[in-house]
């Protein structure tokens, strides 16, 4: 049962995904202790340039050199041969736009170095973060090929390694260094993300199959595969600019209409939404991706959307207690952001069904209807900003990220169906309406009623509770016996 598979290889990553987020709020706290707001702004000025220039010369191509590995056959004869190809002809693509990328950040690295960090006596600090910079390359073939075979055990450990070990490091590096050391343990983390991840790519591939770098640098380029990865990368431009400029644009109007300090309101909103969605979705992902691309039929395909839809659904089937949450990460000032959750968490659950559809689209090669998709879809956006903000306020701005998700999860519904016979199954139908229903009905109970911190949460309970009706014989035996499962664990402990 595709389900229970997907619920296997999605905990050991949530729980890694948790484990991450712990961490960084921990590193968050020593950089406001001992670095303060300057460190804070140049560490996150750092990652986040390192990872632009990374997302500009993979663009997108690491995922089709996943989809490459995961829809080949493992057990054919020339399997090793193939894959030392593909690997080749992935780094042949990307050091030609690594070459030409270090050559503009270096030829221009003064002034980049102001531009980013507003000031050219950092400037050692962008050579550091430019040391980076192949490190991520490197790191994303290693990736690629833990993905590709779907080991996604060794994915989840090697993140919890990486985790610990950052984590201890940090602490004495920007106690002795400051600055300086936490800009270098930028660099240091990264490199050390790869030898974990070369670690487990070798040991769980590379030297079971008896592969050597060697054998990848003789390999010949496949002419094929360099199409396909092209192909990823002009994907990955256009579709990846599209949003970059409606988020600018969409944020740009709601400044200009309702000030600077509504959208900071908003804020809470955005990050349970993210925080959710920055747990789920990736730790998905990494085993639904490479799942799609092997599947060989219209009705694998089916199966995997099918369970994949059920069990985003199941992970989101409670209403989040608001209004106690968010006055207890941020202050009473945010308080009026809970009339603007419910909704957008509705929003959410649309952008995840769709996410699904997607990754299938990804992972099937149907590069350009998506590109033109994504493309639609971020000029629906700017449109219901510009209309909806004036007159709504921020509920215009809230309108943004439930439109388009549901306006387009209706249109993959109807492609999926006249392209791959795709049926959403009458107990998949079920569960969906129920848990808008759960939001809905919350939301009603509260308007009419009044809110209350008991009633509210009995409600959500009582509703979460329910659903456990709506499993499957199957499901219920599963969840029943991972609960008794985890009591033993518990009761030895």
């Amino acid at each position: 049962m595709e389900l229970k598979t997907l619920f296997k290889n999605s905990s050991y990553l949530i729980a890694a995904r948790v484990a991450k987020f712990i961490s960084g709020v921990i590193r968050s706290k020593l950089v406001a202790i001992y670095l303060g707001t300057l460190g804070a702004g140049i560490i996150s000025q750092l990652s986040q340039i390192t990872t632009s220039m990374y997302q500009f010369t993979v663009l997108g191509m690491n995922d089709g050199l996943i989809k490459q590995i995961a829809e080949s056959d493992k057990n054919e004869k020339g399997f090793n041969q193939k894959l030392t190809s593909l690997v080749k002809s992935y780094v042949f693509i990307v050091c030609l736009i690594l070459i030409v990328s270090i050559t503009l950040l270096l030829l221009f690295s003064k002034e980049l170095t102001v531009y980013v960090f507003g000031d050219a006596k950092y400037y050692i600090y962008f050579l550091i973060g430019l040391v980076s910079f192949p490190i991520l390359i490197v790191n994303s073939i290693a990736t690629a090929i833990l993905r590709g075979f779907k080991l996604i055990k060794s994915i989840a450990r090697g993140e919890v390694i990486v985790i610990v070990v950052n984590l201890l490091l940090f602490i004495p590096i920007v106690y002795l260094w400051g600055i300086t050391g936490a800009v270098i343990h930028v660099t240091l983390s990264l490199l050390i993300i790869l030898i974990v991840n070369q670690h487990y790519s070798n040991k769980m591939v590379l030297s079971k199959r008896k592969i050597r770098p060697f054998d990848i640098i003789k390999a010949k380029i496949n002419r094929v595969s360099v199409k396909e990865l092209l192909s990823f990368a002009g994907f990955g431009l256009t579709a990846g600019m599209a949003i970059i400029f409606t988020d600018i644009i969409g944020r740009a109007i709601v400044v200009t209409k309702l000030g600077i300090a509504q959208l900071g309101i908003y804020t809470p909103v955005i990050y349970w939404g993210s925080l959710f969605d920055g747990f789920i979705s990736p730790s998905i992902i990494t085993y639904l991706y490479p799942r799609l691309s092997e599947a060989k039929t219209d009705k694998e395909v089916n199966g995997i959307l099918n369970d994949s839809l059920r069990f985003i659904t199941f992970l989101l089937i409670s209403v989040p207690i608001r209004y106690q949450i968010i006055p207890l990460f941020y202050s009473k000032e945010f308080y009026s952001a809970g009339a603007y959750l419910p909704w957008h968490f509705i929003g959410v659950l649309f952008y995840l069904w769709m996410l699904m559809f997607m990754q299938a689209m990804m992972a099937k090669g149907k590069l350009k209807i998506e590109g033109v998709a994504i493309i639609i879809a971020c000029l629906i956006d700017i449109g219901v900003v510009y209309y909806f903000v004036p007159r709504l306020g921020l509920y215009g701005w809230m309108l943004k990220f439930i439109v388009s998700p549901a306006i387009f999860l209706v249109f993959y519904l109807f492609y999926f169906k006249k392209t791959f016979d795709f049926r959403l199954e009458r107990k998949n139908i079920v569960i969906m309406i129920y848990v808008i229903v759960v939001f809905l009905s919350q939301m009603g109970i509260e308007k009419f009623l009044g809110f209350n911190y008991i009633v509210n949460l009995i409600i959500g309970i009582g509703l979460t509770a329910f659903s456990f009706l709506l499993l499957t014989k199957s499901e219920k035996d599963f969840v029943i016996n991972k609960a008794i499962a985890l009591k033993e664990r518990l009761i030895k402990r």
